[in-house]
C-alpha cells in the first residue's frame, strides 16, 4: 500500500505507458492498437474542443453589412434531387457516354413542357434559410451550378452567376438597398466600375467551388469578402473512395468495347487522394478570410446514411463523420466547431422539413413520430449566428 503522496508519484513515473511498451516489444499487434487508440483520442478531443449541441436565437442579431450567396453541394440546384425522373436519369447517362460538358438537370421549371424532367422526389434546397436571412435584414443569393458538373465547371458557371447577379443588382437597386450600413447612402447609386462586396456560404462540394472561384479565376467584377464552407469534403470524402473504387470493380466485370467511365468527374474529385493534388494548387487567397463547420452523429441501422457512415468510420480509423464528410476532413481556415447529431442533410434543414410535413399529415393525432425526427440544433439559428458571427467581423 502507498504510504504518501511522493511514493505515489515515483510509482506512477515507472509505471511504463502504451506507447513505451509498443516501442519497447515491437509487437505489431500493440502497435496497432496504440495507433488506432490515438487516433480515436485525438479525433474524440478534436471533435469535442468546440462542439455545438444547440445554437438558441440571438436577441441582438446584427446582419452582415455585404450580401450572402448560398452556395449548394452535390446533386443541388434550386432543387436537391433525391430521387431523379427517369428523363433526368436518361439525359445524364447519355450526355455523360457522349461526352458532353452538359448538365441534364438544369431545368426551368416555369415552363410547363418541362415537367417531365422534375425528379420523382427533389425539395428546395436551402429549406427556409433564404427567407430566414432575408426577414432578418440579410441580402441573400442563392446560387444554381450544375449538380453533377466537375470543381471547375461548376466554379465557372457559378462565377458567371455572379457577375450576372450582381450586375442586376447594381442597374436595379442602390447602394442603400444592397448594403446593410449607415455608410452607404439610401440613393446612392453604384458607377459602373463598382464590385459588389459579397459574402459565400457553402455546403458540401459547393465549398470546394468556391475555393477554386476565388484562388483561379481571374478578373471578377465582384468581390469575395469571406467564404464559410459547412461540412465540406476540403481532404476528401472516403464515401467517394468507396463509391469510385466500386465502379472500377464493376467496369472490369463488364466488356466494352472502348474505356468508360461510370461516374460523373465530381466523384472522382472528391477521393481524398484528388483532394491532395487540389488543395496543392487551390491556395486560400490571403484578402478572404476562410472560416469551416463540421459536423458528426450517429446513426440507427435504419438511418439512410447508417451504410456510408458505416464506410466512413471503418475507413478513417473511427474520424467522427456526417454521413459523407468526416469532421477532419471539413476543416479550412479557422474552424468555427462541429455540430453534434446533426448528419449532412440535417445542415440544409432536411428534418425540419420533415417533421412539418409529418406534422400536417397528423394533424390531431399522436405526435410521437413528429418528435422523433425534431432536430436537436435549429439549423435556421445556425445560419443566423454565422450571419451574425460575419457582421461582428464587419463582413
Amino acid at each position: 500500500m502507498l504510504k504518501n503522496g511522493s511514493e505515489e508519484r515515483e510509482y506512477k513515473s515507472e509505471a511504463p505507458s502504451l506507447s513505451s511498451l509498443s516501442s519497447k516489444y515491437n509487437d505489431p499487434t500493440v502497435l496497432s492498437f496504440n495507433q488506432s487508440y490515438r487516433s480515436f483520442c485525438s479525433s474524440y478531443s478534436n471533435t469535442t474542443a468546440l462542439l455545438i449541441s444547440s445554437v438558441p436565437l440571438r436577441e441582438k442579431f446584427r446582419a452582415p453589412k455585404n450580401p450572402i450567396v448560398l452556395c449548394h453541394g452535390l446533386s443541388g440546384f434550386d432543387k436537391l434531387i433525391l430521387i431523379p425522373s427517369l428523363t433526368q436519369l436518361t439525359k445524364l447517362l447519355y450526355n455523360h457516354l457522349q461526352g458532353l460538358n452538359r448538365e441534364s438537370f438544369i431545368v426551368d421549371h416555369s415552363n410547363s413542357e418541362e415537367l417531365g424532367n422534375r425528379g420523382i422526389l427533389e425539395v428546395e434546397y436551402w429549406i427556409g434559410v433564404k427567407e430566414r436571412l432575408e426577414q432578418k435584414g440579410c441580402t441573400v443569393i442563392t446560387a444554381s451550378v450544375p449538380s453533377f458538373g466537375s470543381i471547375e465547371e461548376r466554379a465557372t458557371i457559378l462565377n458567371a452567376f455572379l457577375e450576372t447577379e450582381t450586375q442586376k443588382l447594381k442597374q436595379t437597386a442602390s447602394k442603400g438597398q444592397v448594403y446593410n450600413t449607415s455608410e452607404e447612402s439610401t440613393d446612392e447609386t453604384f458607377e459602373k466600375d463598382d464590385r459588389i462586396r459579397l459574402n459565400l456560404i457553402a455546403h458540401s462540394m459547393g465549398g470546394l467551388d468556391c475555393r477554386y472561384l476565388i484562388s483561379k479565376i481571374p478578373d471578377k467584377s465582384y468581390q469575395v469578402l469571406s467564404l464559410t464552407t459547412i461540412s465540406t469534403a476540403h481532404r476528401g470524402s472516403e464515401m467517394a473512395d468507396y463509391v469510385v473504387n466500386l465502379s472500377e470493380d464493376l467496369r472490369k466485370l463488364i466488356a466494352f468495347e472502348a474505356p468508360v467511365i461510370l461516374l460523373p468527374p465530381c466523384f472522382y474529385e472528391l477521393t481524398t487522394e484528388y483532394m491532395k493534388y487540389f488543395n496543392e494548387r487551390v491556395l486560400n487567397e490571403p484578402a478572404v478570410s476562410y472560416y469551416s463547420y463540421g459536423s458528426f452523429f450517429k446513426p440507427k441501422w435504419h438511418n439512410a446514411f447508417y451504410t456510408s457512415w458505416k464506410i466512413i468510420d471503418n475507413s478513417s480509423n473511427g474520424n467522427p463523420n456526417d454521413g459523407l464528410v468526416s469532421v477532419q476532413s471539413s476543416k479550412w481556415g479557422q474552424y468555427q466547431g462541429t455540430l453534434a447529431n446533426v448528419d449532412h442533410l440535417d445542415l440544409i434543414n432536411w428534418r425540419n422539413k420533415i417533421r412539418r410535413d409529418i406534422g400536417k399529415l397528423l394533424e390531431n393525432t399522436n405526435h410521437s413520430l413528429e418528435q422523433k425526427v425534431k432536430p436537436d440544433i435549429d439549423i435556421l439559428n445556425f445560419y443566423l449566428a454565422i450571419a451574425d458571427n460575419l457582421a461582428s467581423k464587419g463582413f
